[in-house]
């Protein structure tokens, strides 16, 4: 599984956003995969996040341009180390 256990509840910001049902249904079925796997239920709200982070950070095309635009951009405690590793959340 490429994403690694959820260290603790996060902030969330309201993103409303319309799912085709096919997409629910594979969310849906995400979490009960991170279930199996971790042992722990997790709420779409708090995987949905998670995996957008898991896919931004994988993008090597967007980290490359990222890094060379000098764009200015918060990470996130326990985001990806350079060697792409992720650092647990303390």
């Amino acid at each position: 599984m490429k994403l690694a256990r959820i260290a603790k509840p996060l902030r969330f910001l309201q993103v409303r956003v319309k799912l085709a049902g096919d997409l629910n249904a594979d969310l849906e079925s995400y979490a009960r995969y991170y279930e199996h796997v971790h042992g722990d239920a997790v709420d779409l709200k708090a995987l949905i996040p998670e995996i957008l982070t898991a896919f931004l950070q994988a993008d090597r095309e967007f980290q490359s341009w990222s890094r060379s635009s000098g764009s200015s951009h918060h990470r996130r405690p326990g985001s990806s180390s350079s060697n792409g590793s992720t650092k647990a959340q303390p």
